[in-house]
Order: C-alpha cells, then structure tokens, then sequence
C-alpha cells in the first residue's frame, strides 16, 4: 500500500493552463494502432473489476455491512505550481488524416501545407504538420529501440525526472498547512487569471437520467460544454439586459467563494456569501433567498428536470469551518429538500471538494472520502475512505455516474470507471496510458476524457467507446485548442460533444483585423478534423453544450458590441444561426463576466443567457467583479 500523497505546496492553477510542466508535454500523435491494441490500448475491453478498485464493494450507509475495501476513499494528485509555459508538443497531431479533407483555412489544408497558421513552408519529409505518412522513429511513447524515457516500459508517457518541479514541488515532500487556506490562496490566484465565470445545467429526464431536452442525439452532459435545458431557437434576436446582481461588500482580506449558478424556466439562483439567491429569470427581481450555515464550498454544475440543485456548505461562517454540510435545493421555490452532514467531513475544505447529480443521485467527494444520497429524500446510499492505495479524484454526472480513481503516487494510475449510482459499484473501467498525470470528464454520454500526459495540464483529447476501447485521440498542442480544463474531474469549460463529434475550440490567432478563432469538429471515431465554424471579426467563439442535434456555442462580445449565442448545424458543415445577440451598451459589463479565459460555459436556457462570478474580494466592488451575476434574455 503506497503512502497518501503529501500535501501540495502550489495552490492549483485556476484554469488548467500555465501551470509548471514536469516535461515537454507528451505527443500523443502518430498512426492509429494496429488492431487489437497497441501502446496504451486495451487489448481486450475489460470486464468489470473484481478487485483493486474503489467502487467495487461500497460500505452502505445506514446498515451493517463489511467495512470498506482498502483504498476506497478521495484524494487528489497535487498540481504542478504555476510558472513555466507549456511547451510546443513534436509536429504532427494525432487524429489528423493521411490525406486532408476538402475546405481550407484554419487547420484545413487542401493539398499539403504550403505556409499559413500554423503549418510549416514546407512538410517535412514523411508528412505535413498534422498529417505524419509514417510513425515517429522514436520519440515520447514511441520507443524503437533502446530503453525507454525515464525508465518507464512501453504505452507509459514520460515522468519528470527527479526535482523536474524545482524545490516544493509535487513529490518532494514540502508544503503543508490549513487545505481551507490553501484553497483560498488558490482562489486569489484564480481571481487575477480569470476575468469572469459562468456555469450551466442539465435537465433529468424521463427515465432518471440526465440529459438536454430534445436531445436525439447524445450530448455533452455531466461535465463540460455540458448541457441542457433546452433553450432553442427564440423568435426574435434581439436581446435585452434582465438583470444584474450587486456583489455584497466584504470586509475580511480573505476572498469568498460564491461557486454555484443554475437556472430552469422559471428562476435564476445564485451562490451569495453564506447563501443562495433566486431571481425571476423573466423580471429580473430578486424573488427569494435561501440563509446557509456558511459560504458555499462546492456546487453541482446539474439541475433535474424538476428543478432541483446541489450544494455542500460550510457548517459555520468561520474561515476555518469545515466544508461538511450537503443539501438539494428547489430553485423555484428557494427551500431546502434536505439537508445532511457527511460522513467523516470533519476535516473537510475546499481542496479537492467535487460533486455531482446523475440519475436521482448526487455524489460528492473530498480529500478524505466520498459519500453518496438519493436525491429525492435524501437517503445515503454508499460511502468510501480516502486512506488506502486507491482513491477517487472526482466524480462526473449526467446521464451516467462517472469516478475517476488514481492507485498509487509514484508513479500514479489512472482508471476511469461507470459506477451503478444506486451502489456506488463499478460496471465499467478505462484505464489510461501509464504516465498520465491527470484526467478529466468532459462527457459521460458518450464518454469524452481531457488527459494530461506528463503533466497535470490537459494535453490530448480522448474518446472512448461502449466496450471500454480508445477509439480516438486528439492532440490538444501548444494551445492549438483550448478545451479550457483545470485539474479537478469536472472542469473542462469550453469544449462539448454528442455520440458523433467532439468540439473544439482553436486558440487565438490573428485575423484580417484582429483575434479571432474557430470552432472545430472532430470525428468522435477517428478523431479527424470535419469542419470548422469561424467566430467572425473582433469575436472569439467557445462551445456551450448541445441542444438537440444543434451545438449552441457563445460568441464573446467585443469593447463595444454586446455578446451573442449561435446555434451551430453539424448536418451543415458548422453553419451558423443567430439566436441572440446582447445589446451593445451592456458590452463592458458583459466582458466583465466572459473575460478572456472562461472557467465555465455560460448558462443559455428558454431563451435566456445568465453569466456569473464565482469568488468575490473586499476590492470586488470597485472592480470586474461588481456585480454577481447578469441575465440577458429576448423581449
């Protein structure tokens, strides 16, 4: 049994991206495998796990039973500190084909590349930037001949060397102190990295699932880009400023954790300091609030069709209070359904705090165990200890229940598991490359992963089928694409996807008179790239979620025009349709919220778009942060 990991030294980057990096980024580029595996690929799809693993014979909460499986539990690998850019992965992206695609422009050669973004004077012999005719002789997780990097055998990605972090890195055993502190440390950090956040929601549907309403075609619920609610297409385009939301003003230094917006038809409800607010989403008055013990520590990012949400809280107003307290809430009516304290949350902060809603249950995890309750009624339903060998990082909702478990520190592994929610208990496991340091859950429907390969920062795109086989994967590059994904399993903000492709944005790059960028699609099979959808000028775009077989995408506003929300076609090669466009006057305000790196999608619902903040400062007032949350929505 490995020892359980020290306590970080670094707060964790507040958004996945400039964090230290142990290595240069693992390419994961290169031919597909031959059939029936290859490095990193499942031989055979795996059965369901009969031991070793987290969720494979809960402790049932309420009656007698034998006690946990060693290693059951939460924990959460210790993210590099942030100071050292990400480096530029070798040329040649995994899931490019070998011969291009029709169209042009970004990403989309019609012969092999001849210059432009991106894409070299001349292909290098073998193959083009993206498009390799051969596999790399050599190189990070291909191995000719020789040992391999760091020791590690063959489908491993490569690990820092020793110090590779520099003192007080992960691993050496530094750091220390309150996890409630250095949760907020991270926070302020977060604060002067991110201009604004924004969140969203999922609605449940007939049969206890979760899933965006009209939707035929599988969506990216759960987890990032994530979706539902519906929304579709409104008669009129033409938007108008609803509502804002003063900040309360803050005495104490400490910055205050506000995490948590949902919206239905009916009401936008937002986090406050020591509590939850409800405005009428159409009228924009304040029409109910909720007092809490303390400040919200953590928020489910899902709404049930009934127009209930999650939280876990503080059990006092102190700094120092434990993050122990979990309830539903109506978000119409504004009360509590239930509320309860979680087993052995005494201790609990901030750090490593996640949960989730799928099927009539929510799921929650901190760095010393996880718990689950039916959602109506609130009965506990399983539980886990974070003391042994293996441990969940997080846990991912909507249609399915998804944990990611890590065995081991180091060298940490991954598996990525579908848990029966009603018992906690594994029905199915993906077990990424070794050498992975990170992963997180954009999908559970179908399933869509953000892994970091040699370091914490997401550097490939992976799709996984229903017989637990990799079947693509796509290499992210040196902000080639901004999937926006932090290091916690439920953090990806800017990519979403449905059963046939996976949607990305491009990062930024100069256009005709400024930046701009791309949505692009990917095959969800071969990870090709399909079609792009540009953002136009002044604009940047970012995926929302899916609506239906519609990908409902955010065009950012610009200094002096207002935002916008477009539905995208895929049967249409990305064409674009104008679902609202926000009034120019409220273009400052709203580019307070959108920012320039988003941390969560928007929430778009009945026509209606809400943007909010999600940490809060004395100086908040004065600053970006004036105002907690704006609604936009059709007159």
């Amino acid at each position: 049994m490995s020892q359980p990991p020290p306590p970080p030294s670094q707060p964790p980057s507040g958004d996945g991206s400039g964090g230290a990096q142990q290595e240069p980024k693992k390419n994961l580029d290169g031919p597909q495998p031959p059939e029936g595996g290859g490095y990193g690929y499942p031989q055979q799809p795996p059965a369901a796990p009969q031991s070793g693993g987290v969720h494979e014979a809960p402790t049932m909460l309420g009656a007698q039973g034998p006690p946990p499986p060693p290693g059951a539990g939460g924990g959460q690998q210790p993210p590099p500190p942030p100071g050292m850019p990400p480096q530029q992965p070798p040329q040649g992206g995994y899931g490019y084909p070998q011969q291009p695609p029709q169209g042009g422009g970004y990403g989309f050669p019609q012969q092999p590349p001849q210059g432009g973004y991106g894409f070299p004077q001349q292909p290098p012999q073998g193959g083009g930037y993206g498009f390799p005719q051969q596999p790399p002789q050599g190189g990070y997780g291909y191995p000719q001949q020789g040992q391999p990097p760091y020791g590690q055998g063959p489908g491993m990605y490569p690990t820092a060397p020793p110090g590779a972090f520099g003192p007080g890195g992960p691993g050496n055993g530094s750091g220390g102190g309150n996890g409630k502190i250095i949760a907020i440390i991270a926070a302020a950090v977060a604060v002067v990295l991110v201009i604004g956040t924004v969140g969203w929601f999922l609605v449940k549907d007939d049969d206890g699932g979760t899933e965006a309403k009209g939707d035929t075609k599988g969506s990216s619920e759960g987890s990032t880009g994530g979706g539902g609610g519906g929304g579709g297409h409104p008669v009129n385009q033409d938007a108008k400023e609803l509502f804002k939301i003063d900040s309360p003003k803050i005495t104490d230094d400490d910055p205050v954790s506000v995490v948590g917006a949902w919206a239905t038809d009916k009401t936008f409800a937002k986090a406050t300091v020591n509590g939850i607010i409800g405005i009428d989403a159409a009228g924009g008055k304040q029409s109910w609030k909720l007092p809490l013990d303390g400040e919200v520590c953590a928020a489910s990012r899902q709404v049930t069709k009934s127009g209930k949400a999650a939280l876990i809280f503080a059990e006092t107003k102190s700094s120092r209070a434990a993050c122990s307290q979990i309830a539903v809430i109506d978000l119409d009516s504004g009360k509590k359904d239930w509320q309860a304290k979680m087993p052995g949350s005494d201790d609990a902060s901030t750090l490593g705090l996640n949960m989730t809603i799928s099927q009539d249950v929510v799921a929650a995890k901190w760095l010393g165990g996880s718990v689950a309750y039916k959602m109506s009624g609130g009965s506990a339903l399983w539980k886990s200890k974070g003391d042994g060998d293996c441990k969940d990082e997080g846990f991912a909702g909507g249609k399915e229940l998804m944990a990611v478990v890590s065995c081991g520190y180091d060298p940490q592994e991954f598996k990525v598991q579908k848990l029966n929610p009603k018992t906690g208990k594994s029905t199915w496991e993906f077990e990424p490359p070794k050498g992975v340091q990170s992963v997180s859950v954009i999908s559970t429907d179908p399933v869509v992963l953000a892994v970091g390969a040699g370091t914490t920062v997401a550097t490939d795109i992976m799709t996984v089928g229903e017989d637990a086989k990799l079947k693509a994967k796509i290499s992210l590059g040196d902000h080639k694409y901004e999937p926006g994904c932090g290091t916690e399993v439920e953090s990806c903000a800017t990519v979403a996807a449905d059963k046939d492709n996976v949607y990305l944005p491009s990062g930024e790059h100069q256009g005709d008179t400024s930046s701009t960028n791309e949505i692009l699609a990917f095959d969800f099979n071969t990870g090709k790239p399909k079609w792009k959808s540009d953002a136009g000028g002044r604009r940047t775009i970012v995926p929302v979620r899916m609506d239906g077989d519609k990908l409902i995408a955010y065009k950012k506003p610009t200094y002096d025009a207002g935002g916008q929300i477009v539905g995208i076609d895929p049967a249409q090669q990305g064409k674009q349709t104008v679902y609202m466009r926000n009034p120019d006057a409220s273009a400052e305000t709203e580019n307070n919220f959108a920012g320039i790196t988003m941390r969560e999608p928007p929430i778009y619902v009945n026509g209606r778009l809400f943007l909010q903040q999600t940490l809060i400062s004395k100086d908040s007032t004065d600053s970006y942060a004036k105002y907690l949350g704006i609604g936009f929505g059709v007159q």
